[in-house]
């Protein structure tokens, strides 16, 4: 764990604007002690490849905007592991990682956001958003003029959770801001209660079917099962 006041102004910055829930601020995959090995194995491997510009804006690259898929049922931490990679690389990449062009200061490289939240910033933005919540959302699916803004790695949490009330729109907006951010070379961790089987019959055929090409499925389980108990 490491303490966010210690680091420099920039990372400081960027760990400050990711809206990490209070109870993760400074953990990373190290802190993640309940996880299974061959987990924090895998993400770890991930973080590498993109650490190497092999995922984001990888022009060519089979690996271009790949993300990870994080299914689990509650409390054996999905979100804990998703967390700990996101705080991870931006403690720890060269800020040259991220596509940062020469004299530019990215201002969000990483952002934390459930799904949730995505639709009612969806819905602000359909209504007459904030100029902050218009570059928000611009950010998450990777097309903000101001490219500072564009956010590199997304974490979208619970994804599934409401899937029973989902609306149609709200399911095409799923499929939107994966598809958007995934042709444009950036990648997304999610986490779902949701199988990826089970995709069809919620999300549809066509949203089912780039979630196989988008991401890396893994089934997380904890040690000790549901933490939360």
């Amino acid at each position: 764990m490491f303490d966010v006041e210690d680091l420099k102004i920039r990372r400081k910055t960027w760990l400050k604007t990711a809206a990490i829930p209070s109870a993760r601020v400074g953990w990373t995959l190290d802190d993640c002690s309940e996880a299974l090995e061959e987990d924090i194995i895998q993400v770890r491997k991930w973080l590498s490849l993109v650490k190497d510009k092999k995922i984001i804006r990888a022009l060519g690259k089979q690996s271009c905007g790949k993300g990870l898929m994080f299914y689990g049922t509650p409390g054996h931490g999905k979100t804990t592991i998703a967390l700990s990679a996101l705080q991870e690389a931006m403690l720890t990449f060269p800020i040259d990682s991220f596509d940062v062009k020469e004299g530019r200061t990215l201002i969000r490289p990483c952002y934390f956001i459930t799904f949730n939240d995505v639709i009612d910033l969806k819905g602000s933005v359909i209504e007459g958003a904030t100029e902050d919540e218009d570059v928000l959302y611009q950010g998450i699916l990777g097309e903000c003029q101001n490219d500072a803004y564009n956010i590199r790695l997304l974490v979208i949490d619970d994804i599934g959770r409401e899937h029973a009330s989902l609306s149609g729109w709200q399911k095409n907006l799923l499929h939107h801001v994966l598809r958007t951010r995934f042709n444009n070379g950036l990648p997304t961790i999610i986490t779902t209660n949701v199988k990826r089987e089970d995709w069809v019959g919620l999300y549809g055929d066509a949203t089912e079917s780039f979630a196989n090409e988008a991401f890396t499925y893994m089934a997380i389980e904890s040690k000790q099962g549901d933490l939360r108990k």
